[in-house]
């Protein structure tokens, strides 16, 4: 089947002869752009926040107004709807706000436009392939997002460690040792319940999106490849299995506990806030509500994730959200002025400053060299949790981590099929979690991931009804 997109460039032939023809005076030029920029996104920007005090500041200062369509409060009800409006041709959006996981899905499909065919030198590497597909670039990073490795520095200096682990291996071993002394103690001191049991770790292994990051970050650590298309060639054999067999020896080992099968980013905070985990994977905007709980740099801190042991690469999962403009935009100008003004150097440090990674390599200079975020303080509000920062107009005490692991992270899979590849992990994965054995259910995941990224498993299902007719 043609791709949506595959008419555009004769689109485009035409109108440039009809130029050519006519001596590029062919008609009268468009006039001003009518109504509101409309800008569809998911319900964390359409609350109070930073990111709606900057959409507030660029209507003061351009006279031009936004409006924010509210889409479902999730992932998938977010997609589904963007998706469809844009391909039905109904659409009256303007401004997509897109998971960066989207990109390469949206671009094929015909539902935002071509950005250009590169973005200016200010944003990180990192986050810039997030916006790329097919040679160009679709859409503009607007905050991005990469995995920490919380732990509880007070515990780890009582037992003897004055800096977190530098590899998985040693982690484990950590978490392991300190955990069961600590739990030793608490037993020795008649303190011991089972609300106050200390675990080595916790992390994000619902069947959902979370998952998926955590599997990926797992097999990179076995040796994987973020820039691999296949799981079952080359060196990339094998990496898959090992990385969710660790995970699976985490749960068995009782360094995790097996109520982790069930946390997303906010029950995996709660746990370590409680003092119920020595370790946790999360990401930077959770650091303000552990905060509330625990004192920062005294009780906790955050590192870069643990290394892998074959060549020191730290490496996580970006996240994160881009802005692109809707093929169907009745305003592209305005819409282009909107997302140029949302992440531009002022606004991303803006964003900085309120809890969320920052895109452009700028915002992380030291402050006086830093872009000037121009919203007052009293104004913006902590991430998407709308808890005030306990850093106003001051960059947050992870920044130099932050940004350390923003540069070695790494997207995930650029691939149009990706959420049919993020459902296949998730299944998969958890039916081998909660498995005896399950290498065979392993090695399945490696082979239907790789079908799902190529779309041979969309086929495949699609005729099966037919075939067993």
């Amino acid at each position: 089947m043609r791709s949506p997109r595959a008419g555009l460039p004769t689109v485009l032939l035409c109108l440039t002869l009809t130029a050519a023809a006519t001596g590029c005076t062919s008609g009268p030029q468009p006039g001003p752009e009518k109504g509101p920029i409309v800008l569809a996104t998911g319900s964390d920007l359409s609350s109070t926040g930073v990111r709606q005090a900057l959409i507030r500041a660029f209507e003061k200062r351009t006279g031009r107004s936004v409006r924010i369509v509210k889409l479902p409060d999730t992932a998938d009800g977010q997609r589904s709807q963007l998706l469809a409006a844009g391909q039905s041709g109904n659409s009256d959006y303007d401004v997509l706000n897109l998971d960066v996981a989207w990109t390469a899905e949206f671009a094929e499909a015909g539902v935002i436009r071509p950005w250009g065919t590169s973005l200016d030198g200010d944003f990180l590497d990192s986050v810039v392939k997030t916006v790329a597909y097919d040679g160009q670039i679709w859409g503009v990073p607007f905050n991005s997002d990469a995995g920490l490795l919380y732990y509880r520095k007070d515990i780890l200096h009582e037992y003897g460690y004055d800096a977190p682990p530098s590899n998985w291996g040693a982690l484990k071993n950590m978490a392991g040792q300190v955990a069961d002394a600590f739990n030793r103690k608490l037993a020795h001191d008649g303190k011991a319940t089972a609300n106050r049991k200390m675990y080595g770790m916790v992390a994000q292994l619902r069947p959902y999106e979370g998952l998926t990051v955590n599997t990926l970050e797992s097999a990179w650590a076995m040796g994987g490849d973020p820039d691999a298309t296949s799981f079952t060639q080359g060196e990339q054999i094998g990496a898959l299995q090992l990385g969710v067999a660790e995970i699976k020896d985490r749960l068995d080992s009782m360094i995790m506990p097996h109520e982790t099968m069930s946390m997303d980013e906010t029950e995996s905070r709660r746990w370590f806030a409680d003092g119920r985990a020595l370790f946790m994977r999360n990401w930077p905007v959770e650091y303000a509500s552990v905060a509330e709980k625990l004192t920062p740099g005294t009780q906790f801190d955050v590192a870069e994730l643990p290394a892998r042991p074959t060549d020191g690469k730290r490496m996580s999962v970006l996240g994160g959200q881009n802005l692109a403009i809707s093929a169907g935009s009745k305003r592209p100008a305005g819409a282009r002025a909107l997302i140029e003004a949302l992440t531009g150097p002022d606004s991303e440090r803006c964003l900085l400053e309120r809890g969320f990674a920052a895109t452009r390599d700028s915002a992380y200079r030291e402050a006086a060299k830093a872009p000037h975020c121009p919203l007052p303080p009293e104004r913006a509000e902590h991430g998407s949790t709308g808890q005030r920062a306990p850093w106003p107009g001051q960059e947050p005490p992870y920044t130099r981590t932050l940004y350390a692991a923003l540069r070695a992270a790494e997207p995930r899979p650029r691939s149009t099929h990706y959420q049919t590849f993020s459902k296949v992990v998730q299944i998969r994965v958890s039916e081998y979690l909660n498995s005896r054995g399950g290498t065979a259910i392993a090695d399945a995941l490696a082979r239907e991931a790789d079908e799902a990224l190529t779309g041979r498993g969309e086929q495949q299902r699609t005729r099966r009804p037919a075939d067993n007719g």
